[in-house]
């Protein structure tokens, strides 16, 4: 009888262990957790990534508009000073916010004029608006100018060359690449955008006198 009894016990625990197996071999309900703890840091990283990526064509658009704009605000005048060519950076500045371009960036400013038989010459310069200044790509003052592809300055012609410069970094992308051993997805540093314009009252080679 006793023997009758265990052999009883050991199919009932028999039975539920294969039936406890069967349950688990079918049981899918963890594979959703697990998927999403892999999706998780992929989804992080997209996210952060975009963020990033937005910042940096904001502040492209904003370095080139400031660019234009201070090539429109130094042409207009018939003459101006050196004083006044840093009043105008202000206005740079300002465009180029929520970006601190008095912290992180700068503005070069050039005239570039040419005689009749002689190069283009940069004639003055004045740097300004931050502490991120590079030398210029145009050349300093004196320098034979060095102009875009395809640009050409005629015998008596005077342009406005502007460049805007912002030491840009990432906020979350350095951090990430450092953690998944990635490259660099936004290129960091110096970014640049320039704007040239001639004049619009006449020749503006030399800077008045205040």
């Amino acid at each position: 009888m006793n023997r009758l009894i265990g052999v009883k016990m050991k199919t009932t625990y028999g039975h539920r262990l294969g039936e406890l197996l069967r349950q688990f071999k079918h049981d899918t309900s963890g594979i959703s957790l697990i998927e999403f703890a892999l999706i998780v840091p992929v989804m992080i990283f997209t996210l952060l990534g975009m963020f990033d990526m937005g910042r940096y064509m904001l502040l492209n658009q904003k370095l080139d508009r400031a660019a234009a704009t201070m090539s429109d605000l130094v042409s207009r005048p018939s003459n101006i000073t050196a004083g006044e060519v840093n009043q105008l950076m202000i206005a740079a500045i300002e465009i180029v916010q929520p970006f601190n371009l008095g912290t992180n960036g700068g503005v070069i400013v050039s005239s570039v004029y040419k005689n009749p038989g002689d190069d283009a010459e940069v004639t003055w310069q004045i740097t300004g608006a931050g502490p991120t200044l590079p030398p210029s790509q145009f050349g300093g003052t004196g320098d034979t100018a060095s102009l875009p592809g395809g640009f050409i300055v005629r015998d008596n012609e005077n342009v406005i060359a502007v460049e805007v410069f912002f030491d840009y970094e990432p906020v979350f992308l350095d951090t990430l690449q450092n953690l998944f051993g990635s490259s660099s997805f936004i290129p960091d540093g110096v970014i640049v955008q320039t704007a040239l314009r001639q004049p619009r009252l006449g020749d503006l080679s030399t800077l008045s006198v205040p």
